[in-house]
């Protein structure tokens, strides 16, 4: 709902109930060509050097990177999901992993490198 008329429009339907507004900066969503250039070339190139498969590479990424504080019931470590960030954020979190990929020693190519 991009429009002020289509906002209206929703705002009228809901007449007479009670309703919850919840009001927060809208966020972009990643591209889905981060989203294969992230997947299809990071995590690939990483998951081939470290002997993982990719969910398991990219799970030590995520844990790695996105860590938050852990359970306060279980003391479990906790991390953020890579589909909650935003594209700054998602941005910062592959160039992290791309850090992390040169003190290793593997070269992973830019974005305008490879077909992801």
């Amino acid at each position: 709902m991009d429009k002020p008329k289509d906002y209206a429009k929703h705002v009228r339907s809901h007449h007479g109930r009670f309703v919850e507004v919840i009001l927060r900066k809208r966020r972009s969503q990643r591209t889905s060509r981060a989203n294969r250039y992230y997947f299809g070339v990071v995590v690939k190139y990483l998951a081939e050097y470290c002997g993982y498969d990719a969910q398991a590479m990219h799970e030590t990424l995520a844990m790695r990177f996105l860590r938050i504080e852990d359970c306060p019931i279980t003391g479990a470590p906790r991390r953020r999901r890579t589909p909650d960030t935003d594209t700054t954020e998602f941005a910062e979190y592959v160039n992290a992993c791309i850090r992390l990929a040169a003190e290793l020693g593997v070269v992973i190519p830019d974005p305008n490198e490879v077909a992801a």
